[in-house]
């Protein structure tokens, strides 16, 4: 089982949108469940009229992830996506450090970029590989460029990004994700997540690749 957190330090990022997207997209390929702790629940309002088996979603405090994580943990293939708190509250801290990889939601502001160094200070502390995804992206315009240039300073970003659309809020008012509307309003917001969830897909590959080897050489 892999484990990743969507996590920012300032709010409006678009960290419960992309969780959610993010599962469904998963879910298309592997048994995904998707947990919601965030003490505003978006994730829980978002399933609560959802007949669809994936992904599964279940609700954890921070400080009870790992008993989460654990009860998934005994399918091996599975993967697990966390909305985080949209701010450091108590437990955010063992959350990340329980997680296999962390993602960072940023909206390409300066506000945003700026709030990237006080995100940085908790991701450093949980030790973990991390990323970050420019989400809430204007369409057709230069931030994005310029944003990807500050965020490569700071680490791994993921090189596609999610725009602004308008299709993310229908879908998620739908109890749905643009990955599932046959819509063509929806077919470049879907395709957007689809490459964003590709380049994670081969980060848990990476992850799997290490645990492998730390199994075996273990074992030797």
């Amino acid at each position: 089982m892999t484990a990743l957190a969507i996590y920012s330090s300032k709010g409006g990022s678009g960290k419960s949108t992309v969780s959610i997207h993010l599962a469904v997209a998963a879910g298309e390929m592997r048994r995904t469940v998707l947990i919601d702790a965030d003490p505003q629940r978006t994730v829980m309002m978002w399933a609560a009229n959802r007949a669809l088996p994936q992904p599964q979603v279940l609700a954890s405090d921070p400080s009870g992830i790992e008993d989460a994580l654990r009860r998934i943990a005994v399918d091996r293939q599975a993967v697990a996506i966390v909305d985080c708190p949209p701010h450091s509250v108590a437990g955010t801290a063992r959350l990340l450090a329980a997680v296999d990889h962390i993602v960072i939601p940023v909206q390409p502001t300066m506000p945003d970029l700026a709030a990237t160094q006080r995100a940085m200070t908790m991701v450093k502390a949980a030790g973990k590989p991390f990323s970050f995804v420019l989400s809430r992206v204007p369409v057709r315009s230069a931030e994005a460029a310029q944003a990807l240039k500050i965020l490569d300073g700071f680490g791994p970003t993921v090189p596609s990004v999610i725009h602004d659309r308008r299709a993310f809020a229908r879908a998620l008012i739908e109890s749905s994700a643009v990955t599932e509307v046959r819509r063509l309003d929806h077919l470049k917001a879907a395709n957007e997540i689809r490459a964003v969830w590709e380049w994670l897909q081969q980060k848990i590959k990476e992850l799997d690749h290490v645990e492998v080897k730390s199994r075996f050489a273990a074992v030797c």
